[in-house]
Protein backbone atom coordinates (compact mmCIF):
# COMPACT_ATOMS: atom_id res chain seq x y z
CA UNK A 1 0.00 0.00 0.00
CA UNK A 2 1.37 3.40 -0.94
CA UNK A 3 2.40 5.86 1.75
CA UNK A 4 1.07 9.32 0.94
CA UNK A 5 3.07 12.46 1.69
CA UNK A 6 1.06 15.60 1.19
CA UNK A 7 3.56 18.23 0.10
CA UNK A 8 5.01 19.99 -2.90
CA UNK A 9 8.67 20.99 -2.79
CA UNK A 10 8.71 23.51 -5.64
CA UNK A 11 8.47 27.29 -5.40
CA UNK A 12 5.57 28.73 -3.39
CA UNK A 13 5.86 32.23 -4.88
CA UNK A 14 2.80 31.85 -7.11
CA UNK A 15 0.51 30.22 -4.55
CA UNK A 16 -1.80 33.23 -4.79
CA UNK A 17 -2.17 32.71 -8.53
CA UNK A 18 -2.84 29.00 -8.05
CA UNK A 19 -5.61 29.81 -5.57
CA UNK A 20 -7.15 32.45 -7.81
CA UNK A 21 -7.33 30.40 -11.02
CA UNK A 22 -8.05 27.04 -9.35
CA UNK A 23 -5.10 25.09 -10.75
CA UNK A 24 -2.62 23.14 -8.61
CA UNK A 25 0.53 25.08 -7.73
CA UNK A 26 2.85 22.59 -9.40
CA UNK A 27 1.06 22.99 -12.73
CA UNK A 28 1.08 26.77 -12.36
CA UNK A 29 4.84 26.60 -11.82
CA UNK A 30 5.24 24.33 -14.82
CA UNK A 31 3.30 26.69 -17.09
CA UNK A 32 5.17 29.76 -15.82
CA UNK A 33 8.51 28.02 -16.37
CA UNK A 34 7.61 26.93 -19.90
CA UNK A 35 6.17 30.30 -20.92
CA UNK A 36 9.26 32.05 -19.53
CA UNK A 37 11.42 29.59 -21.48
CA UNK A 38 9.48 30.41 -24.64
CA UNK A 39 10.36 34.10 -24.31
CA UNK A 40 13.97 33.53 -23.21
CA UNK A 41 14.53 31.12 -26.12
CA UNK A 42 14.26 34.00 -28.59
CA UNK A 43 17.50 35.45 -27.20
CA UNK A 44 19.41 32.63 -28.92
CA UNK A 45 18.26 33.87 -32.33
CA UNK A 46 18.91 37.55 -31.71
CA UNK A 47 21.44 38.96 -29.21
CA UNK A 48 23.05 35.58 -28.44
CA UNK A 49 23.21 34.32 -32.00
CA UNK A 50 26.82 35.41 -32.44
CA UNK A 51 27.89 34.91 -28.82
CA UNK A 52 30.69 32.50 -28.03
CA UNK A 53 29.85 28.82 -27.78
CA UNK A 54 30.89 28.79 -24.14
CA UNK A 55 28.48 31.58 -23.30
CA UNK A 56 25.61 29.91 -25.15
CA UNK A 57 26.33 26.64 -23.32
CA UNK A 58 26.37 28.48 -20.01
CA UNK A 59 23.05 30.21 -20.62
CA UNK A 60 21.36 26.89 -21.51
CA UNK A 61 22.79 25.26 -18.38
CA UNK A 62 22.02 28.06 -15.92
CA UNK A 63 18.44 28.52 -17.09
CA UNK A 64 17.91 24.75 -16.96
CA UNK A 65 19.15 24.59 -13.36
CA UNK A 66 16.97 27.54 -12.32
CA UNK A 67 13.91 25.97 -13.95
CA UNK A 68 14.57 22.66 -12.24
CA UNK A 69 14.87 24.23 -8.80
CA UNK A 70 11.83 26.46 -9.38
CA UNK A 71 9.62 23.48 -10.26
CA UNK A 72 11.05 20.77 -7.98
CA UNK A 73 12.88 22.43 -5.08
CA UNK A 74 15.29 20.13 -3.25
CA UNK A 75 14.33 17.21 -5.50
CA UNK A 76 16.15 19.00 -8.32
CA UNK A 77 19.39 17.56 -6.91
CA UNK A 78 18.60 14.43 -8.91
CA UNK A 79 18.84 16.47 -12.11
CA UNK A 80 22.53 16.95 -11.31
CA UNK A 81 23.34 13.60 -9.72
CA UNK A 82 22.29 11.45 -12.69
CA UNK A 83 24.34 13.43 -15.27
CA UNK A 84 27.36 13.56 -12.93
CA UNK A 85 27.24 9.81 -12.36
CA UNK A 86 26.92 9.17 -16.09
CA UNK A 87 29.76 11.57 -16.94
CA UNK A 88 32.05 9.82 -14.46
CA UNK A 89 31.20 6.47 -16.08
CA UNK A 90 31.77 7.87 -19.56
CA UNK A 91 35.26 8.95 -18.58
CA UNK A 92 36.13 5.82 -16.62
CA UNK A 93 34.54 3.00 -18.63
CA UNK A 94 36.10 1.10 -21.54
CA UNK A 95 34.97 2.85 -24.71
CA UNK A 96 33.82 -0.32 -26.46
CA UNK A 97 31.12 -0.96 -23.80
CA UNK A 98 30.55 2.58 -22.56
CA UNK A 99 26.96 2.68 -23.81
CA UNK A 100 26.01 -0.56 -22.08
CA UNK A 101 27.45 0.61 -18.76
CA UNK A 102 25.81 4.04 -18.84
CA UNK A 103 22.48 2.51 -19.88
CA UNK A 104 22.54 0.03 -16.99
CA UNK A 105 23.56 2.64 -14.40
CA UNK A 106 21.17 5.37 -15.51
CA UNK A 107 18.23 2.97 -15.80
CA UNK A 108 19.00 1.64 -12.30
CA UNK A 109 19.04 5.18 -10.89
CA UNK A 110 15.82 6.08 -12.68
CA UNK A 111 14.18 2.84 -11.56
CA UNK A 112 14.97 3.57 -7.91
CA UNK A 113 13.19 6.91 -8.21
CA UNK A 114 10.26 5.29 -10.01
CA UNK A 115 9.91 2.82 -7.13
CA UNK A 116 10.23 5.56 -4.53
CA UNK A 117 7.51 7.52 -6.28
CA UNK A 118 5.29 4.44 -6.50
CA UNK A 119 5.67 3.65 -2.78
CA UNK A 120 5.91 7.14 -1.30
CA UNK A 121 3.80 9.16 -3.67
CA UNK A 122 2.03 12.43 -2.97
CA UNK A 123 -1.68 13.08 -3.18
CA UNK A 124 -1.82 16.74 -4.02
CA UNK A 125 0.52 17.42 -6.90
CA UNK A 126 1.09 16.03 -10.35
CA UNK A 127 4.52 17.29 -11.43
CA UNK A 128 7.17 14.64 -10.78
CA UNK A 129 10.97 14.79 -10.87
CA UNK A 130 11.12 11.48 -12.73
CA UNK A 131 9.71 13.21 -15.83
CA UNK A 132 12.84 15.33 -16.50
CA UNK A 133 15.01 12.42 -15.38
CA UNK A 134 13.48 10.26 -18.10
CA UNK A 135 14.54 12.90 -20.63
CA UNK A 136 18.05 13.14 -19.13
CA UNK A 137 18.33 9.34 -19.24
CA UNK A 138 17.62 9.46 -22.97
CA UNK A 139 20.32 12.10 -23.47
CA UNK A 140 23.12 10.46 -21.47
CA UNK A 141 22.49 7.00 -22.91
CA UNK A 142 22.26 8.22 -26.51
CA UNK A 143 25.53 10.14 -26.10
CA UNK A 144 27.23 7.12 -24.51
CA UNK A 145 26.20 4.85 -27.38
CA UNK A 146 27.30 7.42 -29.94
CA UNK A 147 30.74 7.41 -28.28
CA UNK A 148 30.72 3.60 -28.18
CA UNK A 149 29.80 3.41 -31.86
CA UNK A 150 32.69 5.67 -32.83
CA UNK A 151 35.21 3.24 -31.33
CA UNK A 152 33.37 0.10 -32.44
CA UNK A 153 32.85 1.18 -36.04
CA UNK A 154 34.80 -1.65 -37.63
CA UNK A 155 33.15 -4.29 -35.48
CA UNK A 156 29.71 -2.84 -36.17
CA UNK A 157 30.28 -2.78 -39.91
CA UNK A 158 31.30 -6.43 -39.88
CA UNK A 159 28.24 -7.56 -37.90
CA UNK A 160 25.07 -6.72 -39.78
CA UNK A 161 22.82 -8.12 -37.05
CA UNK A 162 24.32 -5.86 -34.42
CA UNK A 163 24.00 -2.37 -35.76
CA UNK A 164 23.86 -1.00 -39.25
CA UNK A 165 26.41 1.78 -39.72
CA UNK A 166 24.35 3.09 -42.62
CA UNK A 167 21.30 3.43 -40.41
CA UNK A 168 20.35 7.11 -40.18
CA UNK A 169 19.75 6.60 -36.46
CA UNK A 170 23.39 5.58 -35.94
CA UNK A 171 25.22 8.84 -35.20
CA UNK A 172 28.77 8.83 -33.92
CA UNK A 173 30.51 11.24 -31.53
CA UNK A 174 34.27 11.11 -31.82
CA UNK A 175 35.37 12.62 -28.49
CA UNK A 176 34.06 12.95 -24.96
CA UNK A 177 32.50 16.39 -24.47
CA UNK A 178 34.01 18.87 -22.04
CA UNK A 179 32.20 19.25 -18.68
CA UNK A 180 30.51 22.46 -19.83
CA UNK A 181 29.39 20.93 -23.14
CA UNK A 182 28.14 17.80 -21.41
CA UNK A 183 26.17 19.37 -18.57
CA UNK A 184 24.73 22.09 -20.80
CA UNK A 185 23.57 19.38 -23.18
CA UNK A 186 21.96 17.21 -20.49
CA UNK A 187 20.30 20.14 -18.66
CA UNK A 188 19.46 22.49 -21.55
CA UNK A 189 16.30 24.35 -20.60
CA UNK A 190 14.57 24.03 -24.00
CA UNK A 191 13.59 20.39 -23.48
CA UNK A 192 14.39 19.71 -19.83
CA UNK A 193 10.83 19.58 -18.54
CA UNK A 194 9.06 17.41 -21.11
CA UNK A 195 11.39 16.61 -23.99
CA UNK A 196 11.64 15.86 -26.82
CA UNK A 197 15.03 14.20 -26.53
CA UNK A 198 17.73 16.16 -28.37
CA UNK A 199 20.71 14.22 -29.66
CA UNK A 200 24.18 15.52 -28.96
CA UNK A 201 25.26 16.38 -32.50
CA UNK A 202 22.01 18.30 -33.09
CA UNK A 203 22.55 20.23 -29.87
CA UNK A 204 26.14 21.11 -30.79
CA UNK A 205 25.07 22.31 -34.24
CA UNK A 206 22.52 24.56 -32.57
CA UNK A 207 25.09 25.96 -30.12
CA UNK A 208 27.81 26.58 -32.71
CA UNK A 209 25.56 28.20 -35.29
CA UNK A 210 27.26 30.78 -37.53
CA UNK A 211 30.70 31.63 -36.24
CA UNK A 212 31.19 34.81 -38.25
CA UNK A 213 30.73 38.40 -37.18
CA UNK A 214 27.47 40.23 -37.71
CA UNK A 215 28.83 42.17 -40.64
CA UNK A 216 29.76 39.09 -42.66
CA UNK A 217 27.45 37.49 -45.19
CA UNK A 218 26.10 34.43 -43.39
CA UNK A 219 23.44 32.09 -44.74
CA UNK A 220 20.77 32.23 -42.05
CA UNK A 221 18.03 29.74 -41.36
CA UNK A 222 14.47 30.86 -42.15
CA UNK A 223 12.49 32.44 -39.36
CA UNK A 224 10.61 29.94 -37.16
CA UNK A 225 7.95 32.53 -36.28
CA UNK A 226 5.08 30.83 -38.09
CA UNK A 227 6.02 27.41 -36.73
CA UNK A 228 6.21 28.83 -33.20
CA UNK A 229 2.84 30.58 -33.49
CA UNK A 230 1.22 27.46 -34.91
CA UNK A 231 2.56 25.24 -32.13
CA UNK A 232 1.75 27.67 -29.33
CA UNK A 233 -1.80 28.01 -30.65
CA UNK A 234 -2.14 24.22 -30.88
CA UNK A 235 -0.72 23.82 -27.38
CA UNK A 236 -3.17 26.17 -25.75
CA UNK A 237 -6.09 24.82 -27.76
CA UNK A 238 -5.25 21.36 -26.41
CA UNK A 239 -5.02 22.76 -22.86
CA UNK A 240 -8.43 24.39 -23.17
CA UNK A 241 -9.95 21.16 -24.51
CA UNK A 242 -8.46 19.22 -21.64
CA UNK A 243 -9.63 21.60 -18.93
CA UNK A 244 -13.07 21.73 -20.50
CA UNK A 245 -13.58 17.98 -20.91
CA UNK A 246 -11.49 16.42 -18.09
CA UNK A 247 -14.37 16.37 -15.61
CA UNK A 248 -16.92 15.14 -18.14
CA UNK A 249 -14.75 12.24 -19.31
CA UNK A 250 -12.81 11.39 -16.18
CA UNK A 251 -10.77 8.23 -15.82
CA UNK A 252 -12.09 7.93 -12.29
CA UNK A 253 -15.25 6.51 -13.87
CA UNK A 254 -13.25 3.68 -15.43
CA UNK A 255 -11.69 2.94 -12.04
CA UNK A 256 -15.19 2.00 -10.85
CA UNK A 257 -14.99 -1.09 -13.05
CA UNK A 258 -13.11 -2.65 -10.16
CA UNK A 259 -16.26 -2.36 -8.04
CA UNK A 260 -18.82 -5.00 -9.14
CA UNK A 261 -21.66 -3.01 -7.52
CA UNK A 262 -20.97 0.21 -9.49
CA UNK A 263 -23.24 1.42 -12.27
CA UNK A 264 -20.38 1.13 -14.78
CA UNK A 265 -19.87 -2.55 -13.97
CA UNK A 266 -23.53 -3.49 -13.89
CA UNK A 267 -25.27 -1.46 -16.58
CA UNK A 268 -22.75 -0.23 -19.15
CA UNK A 269 -22.52 -2.27 -22.32
CA UNK A 270 -19.12 -3.16 -23.71
CA UNK A 271 -19.71 -0.97 -26.76
CA UNK A 272 -20.59 2.11 -24.68
CA UNK A 273 -17.67 1.46 -22.37
CA UNK A 274 -15.33 1.36 -25.36
CA UNK A 275 -16.74 4.65 -26.66
CA UNK A 276 -16.40 6.31 -23.24
CA UNK A 277 -12.85 5.00 -22.87
CA UNK A 278 -11.99 6.33 -26.33
CA UNK A 279 -13.15 9.81 -25.30
CA UNK A 280 -11.25 9.58 -22.01
CA UNK A 281 -8.03 8.65 -23.79
CA UNK A 282 -8.60 11.44 -26.30
CA UNK A 283 -8.85 13.92 -23.41
CA UNK A 284 -5.67 12.53 -21.87
CA UNK A 285 -3.89 12.93 -25.20
CA UNK A 286 -4.72 16.64 -25.07
CA UNK A 287 -2.30 16.89 -22.12
CA UNK A 288 0.42 15.36 -24.26
CA UNK A 289 -0.38 17.69 -27.14
CA UNK A 290 -0.30 20.75 -24.89
CA UNK A 291 3.05 19.95 -23.30
CA UNK A 292 4.82 18.59 -26.36
CA UNK A 293 3.72 21.36 -28.74
CA UNK A 294 4.74 24.02 -26.23
CA UNK A 295 8.13 22.37 -25.80
CA UNK A 296 8.59 22.19 -29.58
CA UNK A 297 7.74 25.90 -29.80
CA UNK A 298 10.46 26.65 -27.23
CA UNK A 299 12.99 24.67 -29.27
CA UNK A 300 12.01 26.38 -32.51
CA UNK A 301 12.00 29.84 -30.96
CA UNK A 302 15.61 29.35 -29.89
CA UNK A 303 16.61 28.11 -33.35
CA UNK A 304 16.50 24.36 -32.71
CA UNK A 305 14.65 21.98 -34.96
CA UNK A 306 15.13 23.28 -38.52
CA UNK A 307 14.94 20.24 -40.79
CA UNK A 308 15.39 21.62 -44.29
CA UNK A 309 12.65 22.31 -46.82
CA UNK A 310 9.77 20.24 -48.09
CA UNK A 311 8.97 19.53 -51.75
CA UNK A 312 7.19 22.88 -52.03
CA UNK A 313 10.15 24.83 -50.68
CA UNK A 314 8.58 25.53 -47.30
CA UNK A 315 10.82 25.31 -44.20
CA UNK A 316 10.31 22.35 -41.89
CA UNK A 317 10.73 22.87 -38.15
CA UNK A 318 10.10 19.30 -37.04
CA UNK A 319 13.51 17.87 -36.16
CA UNK A 320 12.90 18.37 -32.43
CA UNK A 321 9.43 16.89 -32.38
CA UNK A 322 7.50 14.27 -30.48
CA UNK A 323 4.07 14.54 -32.03
CA UNK A 324 2.29 14.99 -35.35
CA UNK A 325 -1.23 15.57 -34.06
CA UNK A 326 -3.03 15.35 -37.40
CA UNK A 327 -0.95 12.38 -38.49
CA UNK A 328 -1.81 10.46 -35.34
CA UNK A 329 -5.49 11.33 -35.10
CA UNK A 330 -6.15 10.55 -38.77
CA UNK A 331 -3.87 7.53 -39.05
CA UNK A 332 -5.37 4.75 -41.16
CA UNK A 333 -3.21 2.03 -39.71
CA UNK A 334 -1.05 1.18 -36.72
CA UNK A 335 2.16 1.96 -38.54
CA UNK A 336 1.10 5.49 -39.49
CA UNK A 337 -0.01 6.15 -35.91
CA UNK A 338 3.31 4.94 -34.51
CA UNK A 339 5.24 7.14 -36.92
CA UNK A 340 3.37 10.20 -35.63
CA UNK A 341 3.45 9.53 -31.88
CA UNK A 342 6.36 10.11 -29.51
CA UNK A 343 8.66 10.39 -32.50
CA UNK A 344 11.98 11.28 -30.90
CA UNK A 345 11.51 8.67 -28.19
CA UNK A 346 10.94 6.14 -30.96
CA UNK A 347 14.20 7.31 -32.50
CA UNK A 348 15.95 6.84 -29.16
CA UNK A 349 14.52 3.35 -28.73
CA UNK A 350 15.50 2.45 -32.28
CA UNK A 351 19.06 3.56 -31.64
CA UNK A 352 19.41 2.00 -28.18
CA UNK A 353 17.41 -1.22 -28.46
CA UNK A 354 15.88 -1.95 -31.85
CA UNK A 355 18.99 -1.71 -34.04
CA UNK A 356 21.35 -3.54 -31.67
CA UNK A 357 21.56 -7.30 -31.26
CA UNK A 358 19.77 -10.03 -33.16
CA UNK A 359 16.67 -9.43 -35.25
CA UNK A 360 14.62 -12.08 -33.44
CA UNK A 361 14.33 -10.10 -30.18
CA UNK A 362 13.97 -6.58 -31.54
CA UNK A 363 10.37 -6.06 -30.45
CA UNK A 364 11.01 -7.59 -27.02
CA UNK A 365 14.04 -5.33 -26.48
CA UNK A 366 12.11 -2.21 -27.41
CA UNK A 367 9.16 -3.02 -25.17
CA UNK A 368 11.37 -4.18 -22.31
CA UNK A 369 13.47 -1.01 -22.30
CA UNK A 370 10.46 1.25 -22.74
CA UNK A 371 8.56 -0.47 -19.93
CA UNK A 372 11.37 -0.12 -17.39
CA UNK A 373 12.02 3.45 -18.55
CA UNK A 374 8.40 4.33 -17.74
CA UNK A 375 8.26 2.69 -14.33
CA UNK A 376 6.70 -0.27 -12.58
CA UNK A 377 2.96 0.28 -12.40
CA UNK A 378 1.20 -2.89 -13.64
CA UNK A 379 -0.87 -0.92 -16.14
CA UNK A 380 2.23 -0.04 -18.13
CA UNK A 381 3.10 -3.69 -18.63
CA UNK A 382 -0.42 -4.66 -19.64
CA UNK A 383 -0.29 -1.91 -22.26
CA UNK A 384 3.13 -2.91 -23.54
CA UNK A 385 2.09 -6.54 -23.81
CA UNK A 386 -1.03 -5.60 -25.76
CA UNK A 387 0.94 -3.11 -27.85
CA UNK A 388 3.56 -5.69 -28.75
CA UNK A 389 0.91 -8.23 -29.64
CA UNK A 390 -1.00 -5.74 -31.78
CA UNK A 391 2.23 -4.63 -33.48
CA UNK A 392 3.03 -8.17 -34.60
CA UNK A 393 -0.58 -8.71 -35.64
CA UNK A 394 -0.69 -5.48 -37.66
CA UNK A 395 2.40 -6.55 -39.60
CA UNK A 396 0.90 -9.94 -40.32
CA UNK A 397 -2.49 -8.57 -41.38
CA UNK A 398 -0.89 -5.92 -43.56
CA UNK A 399 1.16 -8.57 -45.32
CA UNK A 400 -1.71 -11.05 -45.79
CA UNK A 401 -4.86 -8.95 -46.17
CA UNK A 402 -3.84 -5.62 -47.67
CA UNK A 403 -2.81 -6.93 -51.14
CA UNK A 404 -6.35 -8.26 -51.62
CA UNK A 405 -7.78 -4.71 -51.53
CA UNK A 406 -5.30 -2.97 -53.83
CA UNK A 407 -6.78 -3.95 -57.19
CA UNK A 408 -9.39 -1.15 -57.33
CA UNK A 409 -10.24 2.18 -55.71
CA UNK A 410 -13.46 1.36 -53.80
CA UNK A 411 -11.95 -1.72 -52.20
CA UNK A 412 -8.88 0.28 -51.17
CA UNK A 413 -11.10 3.00 -49.69
CA UNK A 414 -13.04 0.38 -47.74
CA UNK A 415 -9.77 -1.12 -46.48
CA UNK A 416 -8.49 2.30 -45.37
CA UNK A 417 -11.73 3.06 -43.52
CA UNK A 418 -11.73 -0.34 -41.85
CA UNK A 419 -8.12 -0.04 -40.71
CA UNK A 420 -8.74 3.51 -39.46
CA UNK A 421 -11.54 2.30 -37.18
CA UNK A 422 -9.54 -0.76 -36.15
CA UNK A 423 -6.55 1.38 -35.25
CA UNK A 424 -8.67 3.67 -33.06
CA UNK A 425 -10.23 0.69 -31.27
CA UNK A 426 -6.91 -1.08 -30.76
CA UNK A 427 -5.20 2.07 -29.46
CA UNK A 428 -7.98 2.69 -26.94
CA UNK A 429 -8.08 -0.94 -25.84
CA UNK A 430 -4.31 -1.08 -25.38
CA UNK A 431 -3.79 2.26 -23.62
CA UNK A 432 -6.55 2.25 -21.00
CA UNK A 433 -4.41 0.23 -18.51
CA UNK A 434 -1.55 2.65 -19.16
CA UNK A 435 -3.51 5.59 -17.79
CA UNK A 436 -5.33 3.62 -15.07
CA UNK A 437 -1.96 2.37 -13.77
CA UNK A 438 -3.32 -0.19 -11.32
CA UNK A 439 -3.93 -3.87 -11.95
CA UNK A 440 -7.49 -4.23 -10.64
CA UNK A 441 -9.35 -1.70 -12.82
CA UNK A 442 -7.17 -2.57 -15.82
CA UNK A 443 -8.06 -6.26 -15.67
CA UNK A 444 -11.70 -5.33 -15.04
CA UNK A 445 -11.67 -3.23 -18.22
CA UNK A 446 -10.25 -6.08 -20.28
CA UNK A 447 -12.62 -8.50 -18.59
CA UNK A 448 -15.60 -6.43 -19.75
CA UNK A 449 -14.54 -7.40 -23.30
CA UNK A 450 -13.60 -10.96 -22.32
CA UNK A 451 -10.05 -10.17 -23.55
CA UNK A 452 -11.51 -10.48 -27.03
CA UNK A 453 -9.00 -8.26 -28.83
CA UNK A 454 -6.13 -10.25 -27.35
CA UNK A 455 -7.62 -13.49 -28.69
CA UNK A 456 -8.41 -11.93 -32.09
CA UNK A 457 -4.82 -10.72 -32.38
CA UNK A 458 -3.44 -14.13 -31.47
CA UNK A 459 -5.75 -15.76 -34.03
CA UNK A 460 -4.62 -13.33 -36.71
CA UNK A 461 -1.01 -14.29 -36.04
CA UNK A 462 -1.87 -17.86 -36.98
CA UNK A 463 -2.90 -16.86 -40.51
CA UNK A 464 -0.65 -18.39 -43.19
CA UNK A 465 1.78 -15.93 -44.73
CA UNK A 466 2.65 -16.13 -48.40
CA UNK A 467 6.34 -15.69 -49.13
CA UNK A 468 5.82 -13.02 -51.74
CA UNK A 469 4.42 -10.71 -49.07
CA UNK A 470 6.67 -11.66 -46.17
CA UNK A 471 9.58 -9.45 -47.14
CA UNK A 472 7.71 -6.19 -47.31
CA UNK A 473 10.48 -3.66 -46.92
CA UNK A 474 8.13 -1.05 -45.56
CA UNK A 475 7.25 -3.31 -42.66
CA UNK A 476 10.59 -4.70 -41.65
CA UNK A 477 11.69 -1.33 -40.33
CA UNK A 478 8.45 -0.71 -38.46
CA UNK A 479 9.19 0.24 -34.88
CA UNK A 480 6.81 -0.99 -32.18
CA UNK A 481 4.61 1.60 -30.48
CA UNK A 482 5.89 3.56 -27.53
CA UNK A 483 3.49 4.94 -24.97
CA UNK A 484 5.15 7.74 -23.04
CA UNK A 485 4.12 8.08 -19.45
CA UNK A 486 4.67 11.79 -19.36
CA UNK A 487 1.15 13.01 -18.93
CA UNK A 488 -0.80 9.79 -18.96
CA UNK A 489 -1.42 9.22 -15.28
CA UNK A 490 -4.72 9.33 -13.42
CA UNK A 491 -7.15 12.16 -14.06
CA UNK A 492 -9.43 12.86 -11.12
CA UNK A 493 -12.45 15.09 -10.76
CA UNK A 494 -10.17 17.89 -9.61
CA UNK A 495 -9.00 18.43 -13.19
CA UNK A 496 -5.38 17.33 -13.24
CA UNK A 497 -5.02 16.26 -9.60
CA UNK A 498 -5.21 12.66 -8.52
CA UNK A 499 -3.79 10.21 -6.04
CA UNK A 500 -1.25 9.00 -8.56
CA UNK A 501 -1.68 11.83 -11.02
CA UNK A 502 1.87 12.74 -11.93
CA UNK A 503 2.64 14.96 -14.85
CA UNK A 504 5.49 13.43 -16.83
CA UNK A 505 6.43 14.64 -20.21
CA UNK A 506 9.27 13.27 -22.19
Amino acid sequence: MSVIYDYYDGSQVFQFLSTRIGLPLDLVNFLIAQIAALYVARLFRKPLRFASTGFRHSVCLIIGLVMGYFCFGKQAIHLSVLPMMSYALINASPRHIIGNIVLAASMLYLSCLHLHRQIYHTADYTLDITGPLMVITQRVTSLAYELQDSINKREINSNSTSHNSDDPYNVEVEKIPSPLEYFAYTLAFQTLMCGPVVFYNDYIKFIEGPRKSKGDNVALEPSPRLAVLYKVAGSFAAAILYLTLAKKYSLSVLEELNDPTSEVSQSWSALYLLWYAHLCILVVRCKYYHAWLLSEAICNNSGMGFNGYDSEGKPKWDKMSNIDVIGFELAQNFRAALASWNKNTNTWLRSIAYSRGGRACRTARVYGLSAVWHGFHPGYYLTFFAGGLFTLTARKVRAVVRPVFLDNGPKKLFYDLLTFITTRVAMTYATVPFVLLHLGPSLAFYGKFYYSLHFIAIGALLMPLEKKHSSNGAMKNELPPVFSKDMSDNVSAQEINGETGKLKMS
